[in-house]
């Protein structure tokens, strides 16, 4: 069912600002979480929409994004990235270990050859080694968690908003595949990581939004025992 074309609240402060069915069928679901200190897009889907993620982005807030938070190097996450970063000087963040396939625009990597477009290489302006942090507000933070498994660097993050926990939990489904450096013994201890946050909301990156708490247990619960040895 296709909705008005505008941002989609899902919180204080934190919006859907592309995807499937608001800019491309290409792109993976984007979210905006707004703070005084910083506006940070958490993925900018696959580029050829990419200015429609980033007007999306300004309607919410009337400002553009301070950050970018890449939470895995694939097309349909991290393809618009370089146009983002032009168009508004934002911070990008990645793991280090996806940050030479955006560097690089590596197809296989990327997925990008799946797609039938190319990633646009770009160097990160911050790498992280492990987990990080984003400060909101003098008070509040969105929390990075690396969280291996679909690719070695893939990224989660959370942030409390009027008293919810809010997940950014973009691949928690996969795929897994070779060529992505998948590993899913990686993937099951973060997805345990992410289960004992308790959270209260879920944004997932293709599947959704998922609340309440229980409800978003339940997915990750289902999508670790679909993926049993």
């Amino acid at each position: 069912m296709n909705q008005d074309r505008k941002p989609r609240r899902l919180a204080s402060g934190v919006f859907m600002v592309g995807g499937p069915d608001l800019t491309d069928p290409r792109d993976c679901l984007c979210y905006l979480v707004d703070g005084p200190q910083a506006r940070v897009l958490i993925d900018c889907g696959a580029g050829p929409r990419a200015h429609a993620i980033l007007e999306m982005a300004v309607a919410a807030v009337d400002k553009a994004p301070t950050h970018l938070l890449l939470t895995h190097a694939h097309i349909d996450h991290a393809g618009g990235a370089a146009e983002i970063k032009r168009r508004t000087g934002c911070r990008v963040i990645i793991h280090t270990d996806d940050a030479q396939v955006l560097a690089d625009g590596d197809t296989k990597r990327s997925a990008a050859d799946w797609y039938g477009l190319a990633l646009e290489p770009l160097e990160a302006d911050e790498v992280l080694g492990g987990d990080g942090a984003i400060a909101l507000s003098d008070q509040e933070k969105l929390h990075i968690l690396h969280t291996p498994g679909h690719t070695p660097g893939s990224l989660a993050a959370w942030c409390l908003t009027d008293g919810l926990k809010v997940l950014f939990g973009q691949d928690v489904h996969g795929p897994f595949a070779p060529a992505f450096g998948s590993n899913l013994d990686q993937w099951r201890d973060s997805m345990q990581r992410l289960l004992e946050l308790n959270a209260d909301m879920l944004a997932e990156g293709h599947f959704g939004v998922f609340r309440p708490a229980d409800e978003v247990r339940a997915f990750i619960q289902e999508q670790l025992e679909s993926h049993q040895d």
